[in-house]
């Protein structure tokens, strides 16, 4: 169980450095050449892992139309909202965002597909979770608009394809091996991500210096490769639900990091606000909880 909750704690801190490596390296890289970079080295760690353990990517080449859409909403859509929309607001406040996820996705479970039975217990905690959200991003800057509201838009929109897309694989990759998805839609995502990036940021004609180099080393084998690695590692190991713990950290080290490194302001609200989200997605899995113990 030690070991489990490590792996939980390891995932959530390297996916929430994911915003700190992307408000680094935006300075000098545009973020579509960002994005394909880190899909293309992820692809090649996730690539070399399959080989190793020998898994059968050749023979699930016939799921290739599945593994087009999951590159679309689970990578491309949402990456690309990730590196927009990081440039409107900090480090700290995008890795909230992760958090429209679960909520979404009790959303989409419960009163779209109703494969979840509803309980009031979860209502109130997508409303404690929707509060939260709200009291991140600031109330001034919902209604007066701007920067801000234009960032979370952007991040959160790809979010909620990324939650659209999990609900999606759920049931298109029963019995397929997660690493073997992995690779295939990081790969087309890379393919995607790289032709989006010759034809409107001209990626060779930017000029990397080493650091850049390193933070996108660090993005794509850190963050992406062993960041899914372990996630998918979870969940053959523990279960999807024990995994879903990650969505809970993911905000702390945001902030956290933010604050420690790139010296970001963070409000007394806003901390209320992680609190409150946290709060609000511990609700929606009350039930589970309780089934788990």
């Amino acid at each position: 169980m030690l070991t489990n909750v490590i792996i939980v704690l390891y995932i959530a801190a390297v996916w929430a450095f994911t915003f700190i490596f992307l408000k680094m390296e935006e300075a000098d890289v545009p973020p579509i050449t960002i994005m394909a970079g880190r899909a293309i080295i992820a692809f090649v760690c996730l690539l070399i892992v399959a080989l190793i353990t020998k898994k059968d990517l050749i023979g699930h080449f016939k799921y290739i139309g599945r593994f087009f859409v999951f590159a679309i909403l689970g990578i491309v859509v949402l990456w690309l909202g990730l590196a927009f929309g990081q440039e409107y607001v900090s480090a700290g406040i995008g890795s909230v965002m992760v958090t429209i996820t679960p909520l979404l996705t009790f959303i989409i479970l419960v009163f779209m597909l109703g494969e979840e039975r509803f309980h009031i217990t979860g209502l109130i905690g997508l409303l404690v979770g929707v509060a939260g959200i709200v009291l991140v991003i600031g109330v001034e800057n919902i209604i007066h608009g701007g920067a801000t509201l234009k960032g979370v838009l952007l991040i959160g929109g790809g979010f909620v394809f990324f939650a659209i897309n999990g609900v999606i694989v759920g049931k298109w990759a029963k019995g397929i091996d997660p690493v073997i998805t992995s690779t295939y839609y990081l790969l087309l995502a890379g393919i995607i991500l790289t032709v989006f990036a010759f034809i409107f940021e001209s990626p060779t004609r930017v000029p990397w210096t080493v650091d850049n180099y390193f933070e996108e080393l660090a993005i794509g084998v850190i963050c992406t490769a062993s960041g899914y690695f372990g996630y998918y590692y979870l969940i053959h190991k523990v279960g999807a639900f024990f995994s879903s713990l990650i969505f809970y950290f993911i905000p702390v080290f945001g902030i956290l990091a933010g604050f420690l490194l790139l010296k970001e302001h963070v409000a007394i609200s806003q901390i209320i606000g992680v609190v409150t989200i946290i709060i609000g997605v511990y609700l929606i899995n009350r039930t589970r909880f309780k089934k788990g113990s």
